[in-house]
């Protein structure tokens, strides 16, 4: 009894914390990693620019917001984000290879002589603003995780469809080998009484295993589906408040973008030292 205690305790603890690392917003398993890579640069006296070469890598399925800084002093502090500039920056830039900005260095800095000149790139993904519905909770009653993609911002959430059905499917399985080996006690087939008592505690075992998955596998798909419905009237009562706000503005046009703190922040940084 108290080995199965502290294994629902365990998977509590488990379920308490997805459920707060998804609250606060981090980055859940299988998210991709965002890395900038600068390949080079090179000096275009005709035109007083600096053409930066980067690889932006990422999920393609995703914006990125990219911004150029510049140090003068070794890279103790950088100044930025340079607006003087063409190319693949800004935010609507997707991953890829062999990507190019030109900065205009005498627009922004008049005075800049490029001596111990540091560049960094800065990259943060730009998450979906999901406004599904509570009505999503059906989903995630059929198949755990499977309504979080319409409620959480876009992601893939299939995480918690595998450690629901894993969870129960162990509980399912340790079920049926705490039945054979109690009815192997049942039987008497021990050849020792120490071995018939054995096959009791295993049994108990178990048994004692299964129910702690069951109970876990349970607790996280109606987590699931109570997080879903909570998460999906949040996004109505949000949906509902820009609704209210664009008629009381008198606003007419359509697909006003609104700007929302990114749910997923990864920033990738790499510098290289370049001089005139």
């Amino acid at each position: 009894m108290k080995n199965r205690l502290h294994f629902i305790l365990f998977f509590l603890g488990l379920l308490f914390w997805m459920n707060s690392t998804s609250s606060a917003q981090i980055k859940m398993p299988f998210a991709h990693i965002i890395e900038v890579d600068i390949l080079d640069t090179k000096l275009n006296k005709k035109d007083t620019t600096i053409v930066i070469r980067y690889d932006l890598k990422g999920s393609r399925k995703r914006l990125y917001d990219t911004r150029l800084y510049y140090s003068n002093n070794g890279g103790n502090s950088f100044k930025g984000p340079l607006r003087s500039i063409e190319g693949n920056i800004g935010d609507s830039s997707r991953a890829g290879k062999d990507k190019s900005i030109a900065w205009s260095f005498r627009k922004d800095n008049p005075y800049f002589d490029g001596q111990r000149t540091m560049f960094k790139i800065e990259a943060t993904e730009i998450p979906k603003i999901s406004n599904g519905g509570p009505e999503n909770a059906l989903r995630s009653l059929l198949i755990p995780g499977l309504g979080d993609t319409k409620v959480r911002n876009g992601y893939n959430y299939g995480w918690i469809t595998a450690i629901t059905y894993a969870s129960l499917g162990t509980g399912v399985m340790m079920h049926f080998r705490a039945q054979n080996k109690y009815d192997d006690y049942e039987a008497r087939i021990a050849s020792s009484p120490e071995n018939h008592q054995n096959l009791l505690n295993q049994a108990r075992r178990a048994r004692d295993i299964s129910t702690g998955f069951l109970i876990a596998g349970g607790a996280i798909w109606l987590a699931d589906v109570i997080g879903v419905y909570g998460r999906g009237l949040k996004n109505r009562r949000r949906a509902n408040r820009e609704k209210e706000l664009l008629e009381g503005e008198g606003e007419t046009s359509r697909g006003i973008p609104l700007i929302y703190p990114s749910m997923y922040q990864g920033t990738g940084q790499v510098s290289l030292l370049w001089q005139f």
